[in-house]
């Protein structure tokens, strides 16, 4: 994915989205979506489009249907969206708001012993994502981030271990110095 990368993930993410039902209903709505969608349509470079679906079909990824009036319609195939989620998650980023609201995103869990391998990842990946340590399986942060939290723990498949709760904490000097609150 090193050298298209981001062009793959695009394409990707259009085919997960099911791009081409999202028509917009009124009519200045729909003019305005498909001056977009030609505009980027003409920005695509065409040789480069059919290199990564040549090779997106030879990995699995996508498939090809061929439909009336020799027209090829791309479906997106269930390794498709693996590696679409795998993409979204490892770059993954947290929004900072402009102002805090003076409360604390704690993120708890207790994952068993049997998964341990996803309990260390999970907790990887919370340092990645700009959370700190409390304890051992108690991670702070000061910004909203519960659709990024709960992202990150499904992929895990560990929803039921793992809580997120928006509190103040006392004291927390340490903490806003920390994140320069």
């Amino acid at each position: 994915m090193a050298r298209y990368g981001k062009f793959v993930f695009k394409l990707l993410e259009l085919l997960v989205n099911d791009f081409y039902i999202a028509l917009p209903r009124s009519r200045e709505e729909k003019r305005k979506f498909h001056l977009e969608s030609e505009r980027i349509w003409r920005e695509i470079d065409r040789k480069c489009l059919f290199s990564v679906l040549r090779r997106l079909r030879l990995e699995g990824a996508v498939n090809s249907i061929q439909e009336k009036d020799n027209l090829e319609r791309i479906i997106i195939t269930d390794k498709g969206k693996a590696r679409f989620l795998e993409y979204q998650f490892s770059n993954l980023k947290l929004k900072k708001s402009k102002k805090w609201d003076g409360r604390w995103r704690i993120v708890l869990f207790d994952v068993p012993e049997i998964k341990k391998k996803i309990r260390d990842a999970l907790r990887r990946k919370l340092k990645t994502l700009g959370f700190v340590e409390f304890q051992k399986s108690v991670f702070i942060h000061p910004y909203s981030c519960e659709d990024e939290v709960n992202f990150v723990i499904n992929f895990f498949g560990i929803y039921e271990n793992v809580y997120y709760i928006e509190s103040t904490i006392t004291p927390d000097d340490k903490f806003r110095k920390h994140f320069r609150l």
